[in-house]
């Protein structure tokens, strides 16, 4: 190394690192102290050096137009990074970040500039993790490392451990540029003379520690047009690899009460977070339980030639004290990456103690993106500013004025900004009442949230706008994608969007091979265009003729579909769309006489899949009314024909989706029906039962109650269905009461579902 030079590598987030960091400059007292981190902030220094609470982090991102690339580079109490920066500043040294901005191209596809990335170590990790018998790099990093050991034990440690992990590997299209760059950094603080210690990775220590003295900063790179850096509120939730942050060290609580008392006092520090977690969710852990959790992870520790008990080991003592069942998967902690979903809910919650809850917060005089000034100006101008505790916010949508306070809302949702929620409001194709709730509940991710929405430009507009415009292109002309973003378009009042999603949507219409997509995107147009001048699009011609377009297609696929194909309810409701367009086939040009031929050939093909011939049977009898006798009959003949196990209920199930009116006004379909279910063998039954549930769940409960009584008129018998009725309401009770026990169990009230 040369002389002057002090290189610490370090793993982001670690305690230990941030404690050899310390170290380091309280022993060498440097002149200069550089450290891996964004170059572009050195300008605006004194933005960090505000109160902050920590955690918070520098975003910086790049416009769509400019390639749309962001990065994070994240800061918390015990980030060897942070406190190089803070013990630097104290001592009067001076302090620079010599790492490539985050807007450079050596950041693509890379969010997190700490990530410990996958390909680095590979297979020397694994190698040396079966060495220690342990399941992972945390797990191996707190054994080797996260040790109550000497300064100068621990740097020997990691030099060891980095230089292994390196080995003679180059640096590669992504870290040849950022070390490179630093390296320069290096070599002019060397020039300028004095101790300087350096605070990196230590994936790229080895790299630094080889540079020579050199004049002359290296320039800092042009950035992209639009490209910016700000600070934002972090919070230890987006700092955990369980939450799915792939850089530095999980369990950030554990960390921090590694930090501040040593990992011999950590354990005792989370055994009685997580009591108070539990309780607090009113689950029973009791003081033997603690005691037996940490016996057994003392034991583990010395078992595992631990001087005291890691995270691991307390972990592993938590599991043996208080789980009394067997597990659906590995103990989550064997593992990186997010929890799985068969984790059992006291886990759960245990890491959640072991994660944290602590949420960053900037300064009041930290300089924020104008986006965050006008969505203020925004939501005040309409009356939606969100006090403390948050409110709701009831819009009846044919109200303008509701329309407009709408409008501003889905474009935060457009934002995907935390805190804006619609609990209810017009689902594609399936409600009448054109009203929304929405609960607001402005949280600590909100602020960083529109903080990095500001990519997408300085107003909530424009923001909205761009976001849904990538999402346009994004969407590479497939049809499912485009009919729901025309949607969010046309309720965040995007006019010009909308237009070119509508141009985008014709073009994808006449290409579409899959009927069960072109059915839901018509669903979804025919609703917009009945709803157009509430949804603030215009009822155009243009917009007509695309749903006319997607009804042609559509009646093309039907015609298509061939023997044997599997029809599932998503075709089913093509063909309810198909039939709801030819009720608007005047107004929307459409040759209804066509669509009724197609139904017609569909419904007489013996050979056309069985719930397809019930469904276009269906389509005919809701829309012929003047052939309503006619369709009857016909329905009752193609009922006796299609009574086979196999393909009996299918049928009902396209005939009911479409047309339940024949069973409930004749008798003779509801016979038909009745006598081809009396003929089947009890075998025969169970085959066709499963299809005959889904067919007769189109029907509401008052059709039902309907049909129960015709059933009993035709018997002759009295069916008391208040007791019926009764008997069924008990069973539910019992339900209800049974779910409020688990919930009041669980400390789950008022919790989102």
């Amino acid at each position: 190394m040369t002389a002057g030079l002090h290189v610490v590598g370090v793993r982001h987030h670690s305690p230990a690192c941030a404690r050899l960091v310390r170290h380091v400059i309280a022993t060498v007292r440097p002149r200069a102290v550089l450290i891996e981190g964004p170059a572009d902030l050195n300008p605006r220094l004194d933005e960090l050096r505000l109160a902050h609470r920590l955690p918070i982090a520098v975003f910086t991102a790049v416009p769509a137009e400019r390639g749309g690339r962001s990065c994070w580079s994240p800061f918390c109490a015990w980030s060897p990074e942070w406190v190089a920066f803070v013990d630097g500043e104290a001592l009067g040294a001076e302090v620079r970040f010599i790492d490539l901005p985050g807007w450079d191209a050596a950041f693509t596809d890379l969010r997190n500039r700490y990530a410990d990335g996958p390909d680095r170590y590979g297979a020397r990790v694994q190698a040396l993790c079966r060495r220690l018998g342990v399941a992972d790099l945390d797990a191996m990093w707190d054994h080797l490392f996260e040790r109550p050991d000497a300064p100068e034990a621990l740097a020997e440690r990691l030099r060891l451990w980095f230089a292994e992990a390196r080995g003679d590997e180059p640096g590669g299209p992504r870290d040849g540029p950022r070390e490179a760059f630093m390296a320069a950094h290096v070599a002019h603080a060397l020039a300028e003379g004095g101790p300087v210690v350096v605070v990196c990775g230590g994936w790229h220590a080895p790299a630094l520690a080889r540079v020579a003295p050199c004049a002359g900063p290296p320039p800092l790179p042009a950035p992209p047009a639009g490209a910016e850096s700000w600070l934002v509120p972090w919070s230890y939730e987006r700092l955990d690899s369980f939450g799915g942050y792939d850089a530095g060290m999980p369990s950030p609580a554990w960390q921090r009460a590694v930090w501040e008392g040593g990992t011999e006092r950590a354990g005792e520090a989370l055994l009685g977070a997580v009591a108070r977690r539990l309780r607090a969710k009113r689950q029973q852990v009791s003081p033997a339980d603690l005691v037996a959790a940490r016996a057994l992870a003392e034991g583990l520790a010395r078992m595992r030639g631990n001087p005291a008990p890691t995270r691991v080991d307390v972990l592993d003592g938590l599991a043996g004290a208080l789980v009394k069942d067997a597990l659906e998967a590995p103990l989550p902690w064997n593992t990186r990456g997010v929890l799985s979903p068969h984790t059992p809910p006291l886990l759960v919650e245990v890491m959640a103690a072991f994660r944290g809850d602590a949420q960053g917060r900037l300064h009041d005089a930290t300089p924020r993106p104008p986006l965050l000034a006008d969505v203020a100006r925004t939501l005040a101008a309409h009356d939606l500013a969100v006090p403390r505790g948050g409110r709701r916010v009831a819009l009846d949508l044919a109200d303008p004025a509701a329309r407009a306070r709408s409008a501003v809302l889905h474009r935060l949702r457009a934002l995907d900004v935390p805190g804006v929620d619609r609990a209810a409001g017009p689902a594609w194709g399936t409600d009448r009442r054109l009203a929304e709730d929405w609960r607001l509940a402005w949280t600590h991710l909100t602020e960083a949230a529109l903080i990095e929405a500001s990519v997408w430009g300085p107003t909530l507009l424009e923001a909205a706008g761009a976001r849904l415009r990538a999402r346009l292109l994004a969407a590479d002309g497939r049809l499912d994608r485009l009919a729901a973003l025309l949607g969010e378009a046309a309720f965040a009042d995007l006019t010009d969007l909308v237009s070119s999603v509508v141009a985008d949507v014709a073009r994808a219409v006449g290409r579409e091979p899959d009927l069960k997509v072109l059915g839901a995107a018509l669903e979804r147009l025919l609703l917009l265009w009945r709803h157009g001048e509430i949804l603030g699009v215009a009822r155009s011609a243009t917009l007509a003729r695309v749903v006319a377009a997607a009804w042609r297609r559509g009646l093309a696929l039907v015609e298509d579909v061939p023997a044997g194909a599997a029809i599932d309810a998503a075709t089913v409701r093509a063909v309810v769309a198909l039939r709801d367009a030819m009720r608007h086939a005047p107004a929307l040009g459409l040759e209804l006489d066509l669509g009724l031929a197609a139904f017609d050939r569909r419904a007489g093909d013996r050979a056309a899949p069985p719930a397809l011939r019930g469904a276009a049977l269906g389509a005919l009898w809701s829309l012929d009314a003047a052939g309503a006798a006619r369709q009857r009959d016909r329905a009752v003949r193609a009922v006796r024909s299609a009574a086979r196990p196999q393909s009996f209920g299918d049928f009902l199930v396209g005939l009911f989706a479409l047309a339940r009116e024949p069973l409930l006004e004749g008798e003779d379909l509801l016979g038909a029906v009745e006598e081809a279910l009396a003929a089947l063998s009890p075998a025969d039954f169970l085959v066709t039962l499963p299809a005959l549930r889904l067919a007769f769940a189109w029907f509401p409960p008052g059709e039902k109650e309907r049909l129960s009584l015709a059933l009993a008129r035709r018997h002759g018998a009295a069916v008391n269905l208040a007791r019926a009725i009764e008997a069924d309401a008990a069973v539910g009770l019992a339900l209800d009461a049974e779910v409020a026990r688990l919930v009041e169990a669980w400390g789950l009230e008022g919790g989102e579902p």
